[in-house]
């Protein structure tokens, strides 16, 4: 029986979240968390068209499949079942509608015309991502398709900078983690207005906070390629101190990003944040996991090892 099975990884923002809005740049790697879309024959004669099996909402993954078989012109597909398999969370700023939309690109590009093109499934993937998130600024859609580390800047509506690092993360380096805090109560499109509204009453000191953030970004891309441990750990304080006066970190997690920084380590929000309870995950830096597991259970959180720079979109089974 014909099958093709794709994987796609999750992303993390390294640096630059919010200031990324405002013309700086941001580092972003796929990590190690990957999705799973499968196609194969239907099974039930009876059964026409599409049957979609999925851990992800159905109505994204459905509104993916019609666009690309009209993208795609797949008039009348014989019957399959796609069936997605997800190990991103949903919600927690880790790229699960980008993966979607990749990973489905991806197996239904190579199932029904057998081309095998990472820069076309990352065109198709970033209009499927319009419909679920309006602007998307293209960085999530890029790293899961292309992997590794991704310089995105965007310093006008009509000029984006988006470049895949010619590096792999330094082997010494190896020492992430997230942290899951509780989903946050806020929208991404919520805490970016947040921001926003800040930059209109304060813009000096918001542009300095952005510019400061700026310099977290590419002292971290640095540190990453060469292999320097205490350049990333003070440049992820730094960055994370620079969310923190923004106002995109909860107070109920500070207490813990401080004890994690007595520690020895560094730990920083992911994506929009969260201003009343949860943040969803921290990224967390520290040699000792034992140690960090231990200091996290007071908190009564969670924590899970992941791995950055991980390859992107893959063709597991043809």
């Amino acid at each position: 029986m014909k099958k093709v099975i794709v994987s796609v990884p999750g992303k993390v923002h390294l640096m630059g979240e919010h200031a990324v809005v405002y013309g700086k740049p941001a580092l972003l790697a796929a990590i190690n968390l990957r999705l799973t879309v499968s196609i194969e024959e239907q099974k039930d004669k009876g059964k026409k068209g599409v049957t979609i099996i999925s851990d992800e909402p159905i109505d994204h993954a459905a509104y993916a499949v019609q666009y690309l078989f009209d993208a795609l012109k797949l008039k009348h597909p014989s019957p399959v079942v796609v069936t997605i398999r997800s190990a991103i969370p949903a919600g927690f700023h880790l790229g699960s509608s980008a993966a979607v939309a990749v990973g489905l690109t991806g197996a239904i590009m190579y199932y029904f015309t057998k081309l095998w093109n990472p820069i076309r499934i990352n065109e198709l993937a970033y209009e499927i991502e319009k419909k679920q998130h309006g602007t998307p600024s293209g960085g999530d859609n890029t790293t899961v398709a292309m992997g590794g580390f991704i310089w995105f800047r965007k310093e006008l509506e009509f000029l984006k900078s988006i470049w895949q690092l010619p590096f792999r993360p330094h082997p010494s380096l190896d020492h992430f983690f997230l942290i899951n805090t509780g989903r946050p109560k806020e929208t991404t499109g919520e805490m970016v207005a947040l921001v926003r509204e800040r930059v209109q009453k304060q813009p000096e000191d918001m542009q300095k906070l952005f510019d400061l953030n700026e310099l977290q970004v590419k002292r971290v891309t640095v540190a990453m390629k060469e292999g320097k441990e205490e350049e990333l750990i003070d440049a992820l304080r730094i960055g994370e101190r620079t969310l923190e006066d923004v106002g995109v970190v909860s107070s109920i997690v500070i207490p813990l990003v401080q004890d994690i920084e007595a520690a020895g380590g560094a730990a920083k929000i992911l994506g929009g944040g969260g201003k009343a309870g949860g943040v969803g995950f921290l990224l967390c830096y520290h040699k000792a996991p034992n140690r960090i597991a231990a200091l996290v259970k007071k908190y009564g959180y969670t924590i899970q090892p992941i791995t950055l720079g991980e390859e992107g979109i893959r063709l597991e089974m043809r």
